[in-house]
Order: C-alpha cells, then structure tokens, then sequence
C-alpha cells in the first residue's frame, strides 16, 4: 500500500475513533465517502449467513431508501451471493469479497439479484468487509456499493477493505447507532 492510501487509511480511523456513543455508523459512512471514495456505505450488523445459529435480529444501517431495504429484506435476502457457499467461504476465510468475484459462479436466483435488483438500483458491484467485535464474537459486515460508471472496485480498493476490516474491529464493541433497519431472522 502507498503511503498516501495509508494516510486515507488514518483519516478514516481518525474520524471513527472520535465518534461518540451511538454515532459511529454516521461517522463511518462519511469517512469512508470522504477519504476513500466509498460513497452510500452501509453495516449490516448480525448478518444471518456468517452469524448462523445466533439470537436476535439482522440490522441494517444504511442510507439507501427503506424500500431497498425492505423489498432486499424481503425477496432477494437470500439470494445474495455474499450468503451463498462461495461467499460465506470467501468473507470467512480473507474477511473481505466482491460481487464481481463472486458472480462467477453464482446461481440463477443470484444472478438475478445483481442484475434484476442492484442494477436496477444503480449498484453494479459491491465489497463486503467483515469486521468482527473482539469483545462480543459478533459479526457485521461493511458493504460499498459501487456504479461503475463513476468509480469501479479496483485492486486497491481490495487492498485497502482487507487492512480496514481488522482495524475498525475494536470499534464495533459499541452500540453502531440507536435506530436502523431491522429484519427478523427465518
């Protein structure tokens, strides 16, 4: 990594690491847009396809409409390929996965959820980061959509998502925020 993608790195942190109680997911999601170009970030915090077996409920923090969220809670959940074999797999194992990569060997019903759903929504890739809570086990995942026609996932952004995960693991011990989406489990 270059040392000026490291100092974006920092400015990130920075900024985390200065958010109050409750307030980090705003905070993320600017800094992330600000320092890195990863604009409409969001957390999903207990995800059923990494935290299988888990209480409670699948939350959503994010700034796209409630109806994305909604009809995604409600059709197209699972077939995301990030909860596929392959994606669960890959986000377990490296913490950090793209759509693109995962496309290769999606099913159908996956297929269809890039092109019949995030397409039609803008998001033509997207990066998924798992950040784990060192204190509680619990798994979130940061998702970047991307429009390739302003800004497609690179190599370093890649690069970038795998050092990033780790080090906003400490920070998600906290609250992310007091509302958000949530989504009963089935």
């Amino acid at each position: 990594m270059e040392q000026l993608e490291y100092r974006k790195l920092i400015k990130v942190l920075e900024q985390v690491a200065a958010a109050r109680q409750g307030a980090l997911y705003p905070v993320l999601a600017e800094a992330l847009a600000v320092h890195l170009g990863w604009v409409n970030a969001f957390v999903a915090e207990n995800p059923a396809y990494l935290a299988l077996g888990g209480d409670g409920q699948e939350q959503y923090l994010t700034m796209f409409r409630p109806d994305f969220v909604d009809e995604y809670a409600e059709r197209w959940r699972w077939n995301n390929p990030f909860a596929s074999r392959d994606g669960v797999a890959c986000l377990t194992r490296h913490g950090v996965a793209t759509l693109g990569q995962l496309r290769l060997r999606a099913t159908g019903p996956e297929r269809d959820f890039a092109d019949k759903f995030l397409h039609r929504h803008g998001i033509d890739d997207m990066l998924k980061i798992v950040v784990r809570s060192p204190a509680t086990g619990a798994v979130s995942t940061l998702g970047v959509p991307f429009d390739g026609a302003r800004r497609a996932i690179e190599p370093g952004d890649r690069l970038m998502a795998a050092t990033l995960g780790p080090l906003l693991s400490p920070y998600f011990d906290a609250d992310l925020a007091p509302g958000g989406c949530r989504v009963p489990r089935r």
